[in-house]
């Protein structure tokens, strides 16, 4: 398996290696997908139909609302979160439930930010790894 390693912003971190869920269009999780599968349920979004339980899920930036973090709780508590989440550009409504995860739950679901030439280079991605003392990640193909 064919692999690069890039440069990343930890916003949460953690150790995981996972298969990719890539999109390039922004998701509010609330509305959008369902707490209870990970299911991508908004028929509008290019990823509808599709599941991030377990997967490094990425998308440019969130959308929306600010239960996003208590979607991912709850997809935490169902077990169907995503193992990890790549952005552009995270912002307090992703952080919320991937910090309260780890400091109440001992859950980590490690957040990170790329530049616009890495995150596109995930879009072929298989899988991706994070680490907990590095700044950085790895995608395989």
């Amino acid at each position: 398996m064919e692999k690069i390693t890039v440069k990343a912003k930890y916003a949460v971190r953690g150790n995981v290696k996972a298969p990719v869920l890539w999109s390039n269009e922004p998701i509010s999780f609330w509305g959008t997908v369902d707490p209870q599968s990970g299911l991508i349920r908004d028929n509008r979004h290019p990823n509808y139909m599709q599941n991030m339980s377990q997967k490094v899920f990425c998308f440019p930036t969130p959308k929306g609302s600010s239960g996003t973090g208590l979607i991912i709780l709850e997809q935490i508590r169902t077990s169907c979160a995503p193992a990890g989440i790549i952005n552009l550009r995270s912002d307090p409504v992703v952080l919320t439930g991937p910090i309260i995860a780890n400091r109440f739950y001992n859950v980590k679901i490690p957040v990170v930010n790329l530049s616009e030439e890495d995150y596109m280079k995930l879009e072929n991605a298989k899988e991706a790894e994070f680490y907990e003392d590095k700044d950085e990640i790895t995608i395989y193909y």
